[in-house]
């Protein structure tokens, strides 16, 4: 017989099966995506550069935890990083908001298609119309 290792969060003991279902899946992890991703446009429009490489290096890494709890997506998930969000880095990098503003708006058309694909049509994100309340996006000297 096998011990069970079990796990105490402070508020109870749990199994690892169970600490596991815990885990967040992309319904919880997307809405904090787009957080970030609005975020990021808005960064990238005050040409705070390095708010906008953070922001998007914030909203990659959460897609990749999402991709590692939900591995039906890894493969397009990955591909959505490399190919629709490595452009949007790239103007970031560059400074050059031209690209960055394109790059972006082909990101979002093409994350949208994937709600499509994974039959989820009624996804549909949108830039919203006002930066978010809570950064200054001015550049810091």
């Amino acid at each position: 017989m096998t011990d069970e290792i079990l796990v105490d969060n402070g508020k109870r003991t749990m199994t690892l099966d169970e600490l596991g279902m815990t885990q967040p899946g992309l319904a919880r992890i997307m809405p904090e995506v787009s957080i970030r991703i609005w975020k990021l446009y808005y960064a990238g429009k005050a040409r705070n550069w390095p708010l906008a490489r953070f922001q998007l290096k914030e909203a990659i890494n959460l897609m990749e935890v999402g991709a590692f709890v939900r591995p039906k997506y890894e493969v397009n998930m990955a591909k959505f990083i490399d190919e629709d969000a490595g452009p949007v880095g790239k103007a970031i990098e560059a400074g050059d908001w031209d690209a960055f503003d394109a790059a972006f708006h082909e990101m979002v058309d093409k994350a949208n298609a994937y709600h499509d694909e994974y039959d989820k049509p009624f996804i549909r994100w949108r830039i919203p119309d006002h930066p978010p309340p809570d950064l200054d996006m001015t550049p810091r000297q």
